[in-house]
């Protein structure tokens, strides 16, 4: 069974090369662009009416919340506080990895450092397959 991605990116360029690459990997993948769709995605699964994703590739810079408020709100109930977090961002700011620690972040990925076939071992070998 292939696992499944939620990403959460609002940069469309970024957001596409992702999707084609992840599928292409054998991923399942399911998409939004917004902090809030991705809240509303949250409250879904809370209430078994979607999946639970194994991973969730978390922006941080968003244009309608920052992406650590999307964290708190995953880790604050039981049906998704399990689920797999990476901070996929390209903002360094010790302050904020700091936080996302704090808040039960499970890595934190700078997108420049990163290739996206990098992004799929990563995943392969951070993700357990169920």
């Amino acid at each position: 069974m292939s696992l499944k991605i939620l990403i959460v990116e609002d940069d469309l360029p970024t957001l596409k090369l992702l999707e084609e690459t992840l599928k292409i990997e054998g991923f399942e993948i399911d998409s939004v662009m917004l902090a809030r769709e991705a809240i509303e995605r949250i409250e879904e699964i809370r209430d078994g009416k979607r999946e639970k994703p194994d991973l969730i590739l978390l922006d941080l810079i968003l244009p309608d919340m920052n992406g650590i408020e999307v964290l708190k709100e995953l880790k604050k109930y039981p049906e998704t506080k399990d689920i797999k977090i990476f901070a996929f961002t390209n903002y360094t700011d010790p302050e904020m990895n700091k936080q996302l620690i704090k808040e039960g972040v499970d890595k934190i990925i700078l997108k420049a450092e990163i290739s996206l076939k990098e992004l799929c071992e990563v995943i392969r070998k951070e993700v357990s397959q169920k």
